[in-house]
């Protein structure tokens, strides 16, 4: 599996757009604190943003599998074609697995940003 990772540039793009997001959602949850009377949202909103996008690059990959499925099917290579199906599943598998932790800590930051009482009771 780790070599169908390395050898398929989709993935790539889904891990290092999900290495953008992951540092720009761990530096709002860092400063949090700080952040709570005067955040404006910008970074925050363009996070939400590209989280968005990496199920999407994920589909991208499965049709880009799936059209590889077809390739070998058409050669007549039988065989073969359960290893492109399973690039093709990799990668929305991939695009998913980074995006919903993604998504459950951009949602954890909306809301304490609503209540603020919440995030200074777990603090203290």
């Amino acid at each position: 599996m780790f070599e169908q990772i390395v050898s398929n540039p989709i993935c790539w793009c889904i891990l290092l757009l999900a290495l953008v997001v992951y540092q720009l959602t761990f530096h709002d949850l860092l400063h949090l604190k700080q952040y709570q009377a005067n955040r404006n949202g910008y970074w925050q909103e363009v996070s939400s943003i590209l989280t968005a996008a990496l199920p999407l690059l994920g589909l991208l990959g499965t049709i880009v599998g799936l059209l590889d499925t077809f390739k070998v099917m058409a050669l007549g290579h039988n065989e073969l074609m359960s290893d492109a199906i399973g690039d093709a599943l990799l990668t929305t598998q991939l695009g998913l697995v980074c995006a919903i932790p993604a998504w459950l800590m951009q949602a954890y930051l909306a809301y304490s940003q609503r209540n603020p009482k919440l995030h200074t009771l777990v603090n203290n």
